[in-house]
């Protein structure tokens, strides 16, 4: 009985992802049609405070902002937060880690990062665990230039992509995954 269920989940979480990917890039191609090639879309640079530290709460409402102008219109989502500012005891800053939450309809979502590309970790079960990378969470890059392209993504010239195409066969993927799981989302 663990083993079907564990095929089970394999199952779901592969069917979602593939629902997210396809609707990513559905809504990208929408979008450009209505803003233009997102070669050219407005992504604000990675937002410091006055000490020069990351600013959360900037780059979370930065993500959102881009998120919002587009790609919300093609897509059904029930929420969206801001990331945040945290101060420790100490007067450490940290930041939510979720910059641009989106709640999507399915259970589902999906984080925007403000960085040199807009990085998306989309979460196939939402806020319930095991929230580990290459299980339930798998990252995307959206870059806006062909150099950010090539140095994240390797070959692929799609608007969304996984630092998986970077790899040029299936033998280099698996080798990658021995040595460093982390890096290669799916294993």
């Amino acid at each position: 009985m663990p083993a079907l269920i564990s095929h089970h989940k394999k199952l779901e979480t592969s069917a979602r992802l593939k629902k997210f990917y396809t609707s990513m890039e559905q809504a990208i191609k929408l979008s450009e049609i209505d803003n233009g090639d997102s070669n050219e879309w407005i992504k604000a640079s990675t937002q410091k405070d006055e000490n020069g530290d990351l600013d959360y709460e900037a780059n979370g409402k930065a993500s959102k902002e881009f998120f919002m102008t587009y790609l919300a219109p093609y897509f059904k989502y029930i929420k969206i937060t801001d990331g945040q500012n945290f101060t420790d005891a100490d007067g450490n800053k940290t930041g939510s880690g979720t910059q641009g939450t989106v709640y999507l309809a399915d259970g589902s979502k999906f984080n925007f990062n403000n960085g040199s590309c807009m990085d998306i970790i989309f979460d196939t079960n939402g806020d319930k665990k095991p929230n580990q990378n290459g299980r339930d969470k798998f990252v995307f890059y959206m870059c806006f230039s062909d150099s950010a392209k090539k140095s994240t993504c390797g070959n692929s010239n799609k608007a969304l992509c996984t630092s998986r195409q970077r790899y040029n066969s299936r033998e280099e993927i698996k080798n990658v995954c021995k040595t460093h799981p982390i890096i290669v989302q799916v294993c």
